[in-house]
């Protein structure tokens, strides 16, 4: 049969553990076997005036209208043999996707068949989540064929989910566009008479291993969206909690906050609870016991933490306990990372690349006082005092264009030292991320614009001003610092994306000519209470 029609087609993959039409398809229609192919499921559709008709205008319209609407939804469930074995797929129409169970789809199956068949050189389309700070989602599309780089990918922090571009001369059955994320969508010469075909060949192409040659990278991060895997790892967790084994779960502020209107944290429900100057998974776990709370996924899901304030000790924001836990849980042979409440899985080999360069990080010389002091604008000030020759800019914006707005230089400038001190507490990816990307911008500007070097120059005290502004500075003299504020008594450590913020910050910096990148613990101790003369 000769085909001339085109048509739009979305394809799942059904995992291999689900085999039944009853474990992977909800509807209370019977199927339609369709010979030789597969059984089509649907659910009864009807036709009807569209709500906002009604909602919208009232009587106003008159009647009659033909204004009608009707949502349609099928699903054809069509096997395939590949290699002695046979494999499920979905093909949808209309909203059938709504009739899947959830958890049956294979993740990723049409980025990979993408990814094995696309034209790297002519990428149109790309969606993608930055990790690593407050998790960003964008969609970026480009108006010519494009590679992957003119997208500004950055390979070790970004998270793609979808790639569209044009397929490759030789696998024109796929149609000229395709789109792929967990489904597969093409336009091709495709209908009933061949489909099993086709699916065998979508087959072929996501089991390759083609993408490796242009797309190795998309493999380095991927969340974890198998609801039984998320099951697993959430046990282990919480199991690893009832072992106190907490070498590698913390609890940490999960976003950027201003720690200067922060009181405290109160744990759990308990509005008599005693406040905590920072969250810490082991005073957590004593103040559940003290409300005889049992720790599990659901209390930890359920659970808040509030934010106090430091003007009226009133509550001023809040987050779920499960989103303030970061782990790091390797099961066989892989990483897996709990990031603000998701779960990430992380290539061997990378994550022992980014965790050895934390090793490898240079501990800056500098000597900082401990911190015991009841905000960071307090202990900048105390701290740039005791160094020789420094001065505090915590809160001396800079307002500078170019999209940046306002600036901080850094927290202590040490002037004999030549060392820009960047200082914030301990917190989650997003908080740390935060503190290396601000050390990064101020880096750059200092090093690029004199304009920002004028500005600087009329913040900065006597005694610590630029000789010659005009001039720029002789980078490799000067030494940046991220000084991280933190309650533990060992070794720094910090959250996995937070390592990578930090070797993409220290990589910028260096291309700027700073050959001095270095981390500095400051470890914290019992708050001195406020007085009057503070």
């Amino acid at each position: 049969m000769s085909l001339t029609k085109t048509n739009k087609l979305i394809a799942y993959l059904i995992k291999p553990q689900y085999t039944a039409p009853s474990d992977i398809i909800e509807s209370t229609q019977d199927g339609v076997e369709v010979k030789d192919v597969g059984t089509f499921y649907f659910e009864e559709s009807s036709v009807g005036t569209p709500s906002w008709v009604k909602e919208f205008f009232g009587g106003s319209l008159a009647s009659g209208l033909k204004l009608l609407a009707a949502s349609a939804r099928g699903v054809l469930l069509v096997p395939v043999t590949h290699k002695n074995k046979t494999v499920n797929f979905i093909v949808s129409f209309g909203l059938g996707r709504h009739l899947l169970k959830p958890g049956v789809i294979e993740d990723r199956f049409g980025l990979k068949v993408v990814l094995n068949s696309v034209n790297p050189e002519s990428l149109r389309s790309i969606d993608k989540t930055t990790l690593g700070s407050v998790p960003k989602h964008t969609r970026e599309q480009i108006g010519k064929d494009s590679i992957a780089g003119d997208f500004g990918i950055d390979i070790e922090q970004d998270l793609v989910s979808s790639v569209t571009g044009k397929s490759r001369a030789e696998y024109g059955q796929l149609g000229k566009t395709i789109t792929g994320k967990d489904a597969l969508a093409v336009s091709a010469k495709v209908d009933v008479s061949n489909i099993q075909d086709f699916l065998a060949f979508c087959y072929e192409r996501y089991l390759s291993d083609e993408y490796k040659k242009d797309f190795e990278w998309i493999d380095q991060i991927a969340e974890v969206r198998n609801s039984k895997k998320n099951e697993a790892l959430n046990d282990l967790l919480i199991s690893k909690i009832h072992n106190n084994e907490f070498g590698r779960i913390w609890m940490a502020v999960p976003e950027v906050v201003d720690w200067v209107d922060i009181r405290g944290f109160r744990y759990l429900f308990r509005k008599e609870a005693d406040i905590v100057d920072d969250l810490d998974i082991k005073d957590f776990l004593k103040a559940a016991a003290a409300a005889e709370k049992t720790i599990d996924i659901d209390f930890l899901k359920r659970s808040r933490v509030f934010v106090i304030s430091s003007k009226d000790e009133g509550v001023t924001d809040a987050w779920t306990s499960y989103d303030c836990i970061y782990a790091e849980i390797e099961q066989d042979g892989l990483v897996y990372v709990l990031n603000n409440g998701k779960w990430y899985e992380i290539v061997k080999d990378f994550a022992q690349q980014i965790n050895n360069g934390f090793v490898l990080m240079h501990e800056s010389a500098v000597n900082l006082i401990d911190y015991a002091h009841e905000n960071e604008k307090a202990y900048n000030e105390a701290a740039a005092s005791a160094l020789t020759d420094s001065c505090c800019m915590d809160r001396k914006l800079i307002y500078h264009g170019g999209g940046h707005s306002s600036i901080e230089f850094c927290d202590i400038y040490d002037t004999a030292g030549k060392r820009l001190i960047h200082v914030k507490h301990y917190g989650g990816s997003s908080h740390l991320s935060y503190l290396f990307s601000q050390g990064a911008v101020a880096g750059e500007l200092f090093v690029m614009d004199q304009n920002f070097r004028k500005k600087l120059n009329a913040e900065l005290p006597e005694g610590h001003k630029l000789q010659n502004p005009v001039l720029r500075p002789n980078t490799g003299d000067y030494e940046v610092v991220y000084g991280v504020i933190s309650n533990s008594i060992k070794k720094l450590d910090i959250p996995f994306f937070s390592k990578v913020s930090l070797k993409n910050a220290k990589r910028r910096l260096e291309g700027y000519g700073f050959q001095k990148v270095t981390i500095k613990k400051i470890q914290q101790h019992e708050v001195v209470p406020a007085t009057e003369t503070q």
